[in-house]
């Protein structure tokens, strides 16, 4: 019989951060499950992972849920799910963080009513909701309405949680996804901040000045930690010394502390050698907990097999030990500022900042709206040059372009088959049907009246928001409600092709081959679409974009539609079977045997032969990193061989 598991010892001084994990998955019993085992084991604060369905409003019960549900996070509708998803945990206790977005203030409120049924006063509650849709425009996709509404929503929700959750922070400027799609230090400082500013100024003729300082003073970021460890030093001091310094002369506001909590960098994180994502890791948490004064307030860090899929349950365990060891065993905690008077770490600092401050003020300038165009070009811009140099061996990455081979310490993933996801989609689906014949469905109509009244009034939108959370409505309902009173689904442009991004060594063709690119599902990271899109174009290819978060119906339309050669779509969620199965069965119903389907994404091993018996004719996963060799690959199964020459 195993030995129990030594607890935790008892503290005799304050944490210096907050360890968590970022965990979710399937529906709330089973996520809540996992909370209690990451807690026992001495995760000192929530990070709740939502699917995406729940991410951008849509019921499990939606067509375009199909496959995802409870997959890349948590399946949440109602108020009953998230007391169930929070069952045994204090919620004026624990701090919780909810990675969540276009949907923040419904979600928001319902985790206030599950307060309130509990006896638990709003002013008790400690934790974030993420609220941020500028990096959801440019780089992460669950974006849902336009962004004017989109702004709306997010600073209503903000001036609600100051006056009513003081405790809660309402927004988590986020710019970790910047980094994540090709940022520096200074553009990741910049966007974010320049964000925060614009919502800022919005709030500010809007409160009085009492609330507003409060306002600025609840503010807090969400930031990344990549490898470089010195220019990562700096930046982390940079976005202390830039944000007190902003809210000084912006607003005259002294003593304001930078607030953020940090998840490390998972763009660095590799399919190949995928041991080496554990040293990765451990750099990476380096310069956001290693000196005092810069030190971020709660840190959670990625599976090592982060570029395959979310971590399970060991893999979340290995990343709290890491974090125990960083506070336990090293004594980082114990030093002040262990950087000052360093003359590199003092001069690289002030430069971070300094350009961080000109990139701010220029979004700022340009407004929400034209921020968003000017942020994407720029982050493509980035990516490719990024990309340009790793496949030019200027930037070495272990394993990828350099000291290359497995290592073979780990055995070949597999994922958790404990979770019959087809069965659970079923369940939550038939969970929901019981929901909504046991509530009150005159309460529920009454309240989204109320909401679509208060959207189209443009009066605040958080009441009745709270109203239709009370009475039994779900996520859904929310989100559709909203979608009438406006102007419906907003799906922002995939590319902008005027933008000249770096050259690739990618093969020029003979023909003019036709693809159509898109991505199916819910899930909106594009970054790797975009790069595809830029260099089948250099190689002579005529690009198509299907879109984002598209049917595999309407991913075929476009290809039938354009005349397309190929079809590349692109899945990170999971839900890849059933897309091929779907997309397959529609080409051939059309007659359109010759069109060939290729697919990429977070694809296990074991998934590819079933894909290429469906009828997938080419596969590319993470470990397939080499624009010029995918180019190639396409080329071929288009009758063009590879023996072409290459641009340089």
């Amino acid at each position: 019989m195993p030995e129990p598991r030594p607890q935790t010892p008892t503290k005799t001084q304050r944490e210096p951060w907050i360890i968590r994990t970022y965990a979710g998955f399937g529906d709330a019993t089973l996520a809540n499950a996992r909370f209690l085992r990451n807690l026992k084991e001495g995760q000192r604060g929530l990070s709740i992972a939502f699917d995406l369905p729940t991410q951008n409003g849509y019921d499990p019960d939606a067509a375009v849920a199909a496959g995802e549900v409870g997959k890349a996070g948590v399946s949440i509708c109602h108020w009953r799910d998230m007391e169930q998803l929070l069952q045994g945990i204090p919620l004026d206790k624990i701090n919780t963080s909810m990675t969540i977005n276009a949907t923040a203030p419904f979600v928001l409120a319902l985790y206030l009513v599950v307060a309130e049924k509990h006896g638990i006063p709003w002013t008790g509650l400690r934790g974030t909701t993420q609220n941020d849709l500028m990096k959801e425009f440019v780089a992460r996709g669950t974006s849902i309405f336009n962004p004017e509404v989109s702004f709306r929503l997010s600073t209503e929700l903000i001036r609600f949680a100051v006056e009513r959750v003081p405790n809660w922070n309402p927004i988590n400027c986020c710019g970790y996804h910047y980094m994540e799609s090709g940022a520096g230090p200074a553009e990741e400082i910049g966007y974010t901040f320049g964000n925060a500013l614009m919502i800022l100024d919005a709030l500010r003729p809007r409160l009085p000045a009492v609330a507003f300082e409060n306002t600025v003073r609840r503010i807090s970021f969400f930031i990344n930690s990549g490898i470089e460890l010195v220019p990562e030093i700096c930046k982390v001091r940079a976005y202390f010394k830039l944000w007190q310094e902003l809210c000084r002369s912006e607003f005259g506001i002294e003593g304001v502390t930078f607030r953020a909590g940090c998840q490390v960098r998972s763009l660095s994180l590799t399919e190949q050698q995928p041991e080496v994502n554990i040293i990765r890791i451990a750099y990476e948490a380096l310069p956001v907990v290693i000196s005092a004064n810069s030190r971020v307030n709660a840190l959670q860090l990625p599976g090592f097999r982060e570029a395959i899929a979310l971590p399970d349950e060991a893999e979340q365990l290995l990343g709290l030990r890491t974090q125990q060891v960083l506070m336990h065993e090293t004594g980082i905690g114990n030093y002040g500022d262990i950087f000052a008077g360093s003359h590199v770490i003092e001069k690289l600092t002030g430069e971070i900042a300094a350009d961080a401050r000109a990139i701010a003020m220029r979004l700022r300038s340009v407004g929400y709206t034209g921020a968003i165009a000017l942020v994407s070009a720029e982050l493509t811009k980035l990516l490719a040059e990024r990309q340009r140099r790793l496949e030019t061996g200027q930037s070495i990455q272990v394993g990828v372009n350099a000291f290359k081979g497995d290592i073979d310490l780990t055995p070949v993933y597999t994922p958790n088959t404990t979770v019959d996801y087809p069965r659970l989609e079923q369940d939550r689906v038939q969970s929901l049907c019981q929901w909504r014949a046991m509530r009150d469905e005159t309460s529920v109509a009454r309240a989204r009246e109320h909401l679509h009244q208060a959207v189209a009034d443009s009066a605040d939108t958080m009441e009745p928001t709270l109203e239709l959370a009370r009475g039994g409505g779900t996520v859904g309902e929310w989100a559709t409600t909203i979608e009438r009173a406006t102007q419906g689904r907003y799906i922002p442009p995939v590319l902008d092709r005027s933008i000249a991004v770096a050259q690739f060594a990618v093969p020029k063709l003979r023909r003019r081959i036709r693809i159509a690119l898109g991505k199916a599902g819910l899930d909106g990271h594009i970054n790797a679409v975009k790069l595809l899109a830029h260099a089948c174009m250099q190689a002579g290819m005529e690009v198509i974009l299907a879109g984002f978060k598209q049917t595999p119906q309407q991913l075929v339309e476009a290809a039938l539609q354009e005349d397309a050669d190929v079809l590349a779509i692109s899945s990170l969620a999971g839900a890849h079977l059933a897309i091929a199965r779907e997309v397959v069965a529609l080409l051939n119903h059309h007659n359109a045997t010759s069109t060939r389907v290729v697919i990429g994404g977070i694809i296990p091993e074991q998934d590819r032969t079933p894909l290429l018996e469906l009828g997938v004719s080419e596969i590319f996963t993470p470990k397939d990193s080499d624009l010029s060799q995918i180019v190639q690959r396409i080329a071929a199964i288009c009758g063009e061989q590879d023996e072409h020459p290459v641009a340089q």
